[in-house]
């Protein structure tokens, strides 16, 4: 009886003791890796303040140095893993000064691949934008933002990762009148040069731009990256464009030779539009589209006819073949030196009307005087 006793007891301790030792169900720990750029919009960094936080008392790498025990999840914004790699090499800073964090960075992301190896990984949006904000600004372009990450960081990790159904923050902070209308050009000149750059390039300066949407960046880093925005989409819309150049006109009609240049490495096809500034000469677009090879240029023949001599000017703007406008017009100044036998024509006509009318003055005079 007493043995009998001894295992109930036992086994009942057993049992209390398993469950105490048996921790309850822990919830799964989010961890977010996420950091406003540190580089312009060409990829150079306008500081180093990067290699500090991947340091291992660093914002960043305290979390994958000394991560939460347990059940994790890990959420990486695509964009910090892009500007880390590109730390992996030397590299230089936009004043010229050689980057510190080269060992960092290689480090860094050995040891993210190690700690996250057991745990799943969500694809943030890339560069972390306020889906407030970017769904304002590219109404068409949320789906494309949320599912463009997984591919980079799938071939960064090796393995599937999953794709964010949301925006980590929706935050409605302020765009100044700067940030908001840089945003809104680098847009357009985006929209209208696409289909002349490579599918790297357009990759580029499509997810690069939406850096100033990032809330937790300074409010005078988002006003330098506005500027440096500007300066770029300038440029990419000037790859295109007319060289500028000044005639003079001796013929009543002739040919003009204007020369378009293609700094796109692939063709690119365009239209060209001519009109005149004043009635002096008169001028025609381009029936047809014209092909640039890339990395090249093409001259091409403008007719214009001459009207009277004079200063005149001709004004030419390229447009896509959708009918976008690539870089501002183009003004070509002339000076018309030839008088056309349409200025010919009009002169005699004034000469004859004038003669006419001093023979019919002269007849009346002659009749008074008879009478």
């Amino acid at each position: 009886m007493k043995s009998a006793k001894r295992i109930l007891f036992l086994l009942v301790f057993t049992s209390l003791t398993s469950l105490t030792l048996i921790s309850p169900a822990q919830a799964t720990t989010v961890i977010f890796l996420t950091e406003p750029t540190h580089r312009q919009l060409d990829g150079a960094f306008v500081d180093d303040d990067l290699a500090t936080l991947l340091s291992y008392n660093g914002t960043l790498g305290s979390k994958i140095f000394n991560p939460i025990a347990g059940s994790r999840i890990w959420q990486i914004d695509p964009a910090l893993i892009d500007e880390v790699q590109s730390m992996t090499e030397p590299y230089l800073l936009s004043d010229g000064t050689k980057g510190a964090g080269t060992t960092a960075a290689q480090i860094w992301l050995e040891r993210l691949k190690s700690v996250t190896r057991y745990d799943q990984i969500i694809a943030a949006p890339y560069g972390n934008p306020s889906g407030y904000w970017l769904r304002k600004l590219l109404p068409h372009d949320e789906s494309y933002f949320l599912t463009v990450g997984a591919e980079k960081l799938q071939t960064f990790f090796g393995r599937p990762v999953s794709v964010s159904i949301t925006f980590p923050t929706n935050s409605q902070f302020r765009l100044n009148n700067l940030v908001y209308e840089s945003f809104l050009e680098a847009k357009k000149v985006i929209a209208a040069t696409a289909s002349y750059m490579s599918s790297a390039e357009l990759e580029k300066y499509r997810l690069r731009t939406t850096a100033v949407l990032n809330p937790y960046l300074a409010p005078a880093r988002r006003d330098f990256l506005a500027r440096d925005t500007t300066a770029n989409t300038f440029a990419l819309s000037h790859m295109i464009r007319v060289a500028s150049s000044k005639f003079t006109v001796t013929s009543e009609k002739q040919l003009l030779p204007i020369t378009i240049i293609n700094d796109f490495v692939g063709e690119a096809k365009i239209k060209i539009y001519v009109s005149s500034l004043n009635s002096k000469v008169i001028t025609q677009s381009l029936p047809e589209e014209v092909s640039i090879a890339g990395r090249s240029k093409v001259q091409i023949k403008i007719p214009v006819q001459v009207v009277t001599s004079g200063e005149s000017e001709i004004m030419i703007k390229v447009r896509n073949q959708q009918g976008a406008l690539l870089s501002e017009p183009t003004i070509f100044p002339l000076k018309l030196s030839v008088i056309s036998p349409i200025a010919t024509w009009v002169t005699t006509g004034a000469a004859i009307t004038l003669f006419a009318a001093a023979i019919i003055q002269s007849a009346r005079r002659i009749r008074r005087k008879r009478t």
